[in-house]
């Protein structure tokens, strides 16, 4: 008796050791294990951490216990280990919560614990600045970040201040709105500063033509301003003198004085034709060779012709040729003033009205707008002029245009007629109801 009763002492102190180790290997469901619980016996509890957002990294004390799933992570704890003081939980991307932990949990017992995560929302953005040319220093909010191509990052949010600036070009100025998270995109097309001066040209002797950089500008003496700063080619020509050419310096916001001595040429068989015309703008051939158009104010000349009898014809689209033959002398210029026949001045114009007015015009069958309207540019001769309108007879004429006049058309419509119904079927119906007035008025008699 006594010896079974000391097998039975002898279990229950084996099974009383065993049970804190089967403690610790058992969990809850959906819970974690802590493997780092510095004094292991007693009861098993747990901490349940739950967060607003899943996937958050859970930390004891700065001890590292697991991530959320589901927004909860449970956390084992011993009664008898010492006991954390707080609880942090960290997500990229949101502020960081934290909070003292309550009481360790009894074996068994579960203790809520609840952390708000605030998204982390951005106070700056980006700008991603490109220029032509590029290479242009870049400059936000007057501090120098580089050169474009480039991208400026954690600028504060609202307006900044931009400038680009490039050697030789004017300096870029804008005003960009930086969106907090987002990056913004800036193409600047820088502006090449140009500066110029003025050219003042005199010749001895005087009226010769001057020639920059290839372009006839009228004879001296002349003034010539708007041209940019740095070296130009300066040509000076007359008939019956030899050619003066330079290399000239120009210089920003003065003028530069010229003054050009030309030298006879005893050798000289040619002339100069001055061709000018009206309208502008003409064709000049001289003996059928193209020289240039006139412009106005401003003749065309054509130097080098050789002395003797020229054809000179000037033409211009819509008007008449002129042909004449001059004759060049060595030396001297000759003058041709070509006044065009022709043109719009040969045409015609039409002016329609009707009444009443809104009336469609057909011109030889072309629908040409409604009445009242004036048609000019046409070419004499006759024209079929049909006026349409809803309500009334179609109205149609031919009439004659005549070069440089106004012909003038005027049209009464007639109302279309329609049918009207006749009165005797009103004067029946009036009679039979007189008769049967009377007929009632002698029954009540």
């Amino acid at each position: 008796m006594v010896r079974k009763f000391y097998v039975l002492i002898m279990s229950m102190l084996i099974l009383a050791a065993a049970a804190p180790a089967a403690l610790a290997e058992t969990t809850l469901p959906g819970a974690t294990q802590d493997i780092g619980i510095a004094s292991v016996g007693g009861g098993e509890g747990w901490y349940d951490i739950y967060t607003n957002v899943d996937g958050c990294s859970i930390y004891f004390d700065g001890e590292y216990k697991g991530i959320t799933t589901g927004g909860v992570l449970s956390v084992g704890v011993y009664s008898t280990a010492t006991p954390y003081r707080t609880v942090r939980a960290e997500k990229s991307g949101f502020t960081s919560a934290s909070t003292s932990l309550p009481a360790t949990p009894g074996a068994g017992e579960h203790r809520s614990v609840y952390l708000t995560l605030n998204p982390i929302t951005p106070t700056t953005g980006n700008i991603k600045i490109s220029s032509t040319p590029s290479g242009a220093a870049v400059y936000v909010n007057s501090v120098y970040y580089g050169t474009t191509p480039h991208t400026v990052s954690n600028l504060p949010a609202g307006n900044n201040d931009l400038r680009l600036t490039y050697s030789g070009y004017k300096d870029y100025r804008d005003t960009i709105n930086i969106v907090a998270g987002q990056t913004q995109t800036t193409y600047a097309v820088l502006t090449a500063e140009v500066s110029y001066g003025t050219l003042s040209v005199s010749s001895t002797p005087s009226n010769a033509n001057i020639y920059l950089d290839g372009s006839y500008k009228g004879t001296a003496p002349r003034t010539i301003g708007g041209i940019s700063k740095g070296y130009h080619t300066l040509e000076i020509t007359m008939p019956g003198y030899q050619e003066w050419a330079n290399s000239i310096q120009i210089h920003a916001n003065q003028v530069t004085y010229v003054t050009a001595t030309l030298t006879a040429d005893p050798q000289s068989t040619t002339g100069a034709i001055s061709v000018s015309s009206n309208p502008s703008y003409a064709s000049v051939y001289i003996d059928n060779v193209y020289y240039g158009t006139t412009n106005p104010g401003r003749a065309l000349l054509a130097n080098n012709i050789a002395a003797g009898s020229h054809s000179v014809k000037v033409t211009l689209a819509g008007y008449d040729d002129s042909v004449s033959t001059v004759t060049v002398n060595s030396g001297q210029t000759t003058t041709v003033n070509a006044n065009l026949g022709g043109g719009p001045s040969a045409k015609g114009t039409l002016d329609i009205s009707s009444s009443p007015t809104g009336a469609t015009v057909f011109l030889n069958n072309v629908n040409k707008g409604i009445t009242p309207v004036t048609l000019s540019d046409l070419i004499p001769g006759s024209y079929t002029v049909t006026l349409e309108l809803s309500g009334y007879t179609t109205w149609s004429e031919v009439t004659q245009v005549n070069s440089g006049a106004t012909s003038t058309v005027s049209a009464s419509l007639a109302p279309t007629h329609t049918a009207t119904q006749s009165p005797a079927p009103v004067l029946a119906v009036i009679g039979a109801l007189g008769a049967c007035a009377v007929i009632l008025a002698a029954r009540r008699e």
